[in-house]
């Protein structure tokens, strides 16, 4: 198991493999809760310098772009930096695939709080949103986007919010584009060629997606060598568990008639 450092602005945190913890057959992968899945999945795989693990609720106040980083770091530390995303051509319709490198996004998640400026250099100060904000955005899911970016928005012009500081929808497109510079792998966008007709696709990814699904993978292998390994000798979940990895392996490998039992 590999252990990989992951920079953040307050302490630095070691991550561990998914999957290599009994715990991990515990998380809940459900595509309508990602950001209750991402909090089990950072809850689990992250512990400080002394070996405190992260708290969930904690892991609810990162910002979006930390607890992907976080994903990240827990990726990583499997030894496993490649990741395909697939898309379908715009103009086509053709599927493609896109690989990243997901170590070449960065170690050290953005800054939770910027200032921008709008064109008539009014300043803007803005905070990115956290996996709290989606929980309630969630459960007011009548917010029209006005409000929702005004949950992002600390100050105008050095004037709360609060104070009835005047501003329009005709901000957000711009707000929007400010946002996405300061915080791209929240919103990320690769380019890709399509392979069947040249089209060159600027394509929008979910990166979250694609990192719990990944671990959800990791799940589905492991919770089938517990069944295999009970249905064999009979031991129990947590029994099995609690094997060390390589002798999980080595019974898998006689299982199979590839190891000796001598």
């Amino acid at each position: 198991m590999h252990a990989v450092a992951f920079a953040s602005s307050t302490a630095g945190w070691q991550a561990r493999a998914f999957g290599s913890g009994a715990d991990d057959v515990a998380v809940v992968f459900d595509a309508a809760e990602p950001g209750s899945a991402t909090t089990a999945v950072l809850a689990a795989c992250l512990s400080d310098g002394d070996g405190r693990a992260l708290q969930h609720e904690e892991a609810w106040d990162w910002t979006l772009n930390r607890r992907l980083h976080g994903l990240i770091a827990v990726r990583l530390a499997a030894g496993d930096a490649s990741l395909e995303l697939q898309a379908p051509c715009g103009a086509c319709g053709e599927p493609m695939a896109l690989p990243l490198d997901v170590a070449s996004l960065g170690s050290e998640p953005a800054a939770p709080r910027f200032a921008w400026r709008d064109a008539q250099g009014v300043e803007f100060r803005l905070r990115l949103p956290c996996g709290r904000d989606l929980r309630q955005w969630r459960d007011r899911a009548s917010l029209s986007p006005m409000a929702l970016a005004r949950t992002l928005v600390e100050a105008i012009d050095d004037r709360s919010v609060e104070e009835g500081v005047p501003w329009s929808a005709d901000a957000l497109p711009a707000l929007d584009d400010a946002f996405e510079a300061h915080d791209p792998l929240t919103a990320l966008r690769l380019q890709a060629g399509c392979p069947s007709c040249g089209q060159v696709n600027d394509v929008a990814c979910d990166l979250e997606a694609a990192l719990l699904a990944g671990f959800a993978g990791r799940q589905a292998v492991l919770l089938d060598e517990v069944a295999r390994l009970a249905g064999a000798f009979h031991w129990s979940e947590a029994e099995i568990l609690a094997l060390p990895r390589w002798r999980r392996a080595q019974y898998l490998r006689r299982i199979d008639g590839a190891g000796s039992w001598a």
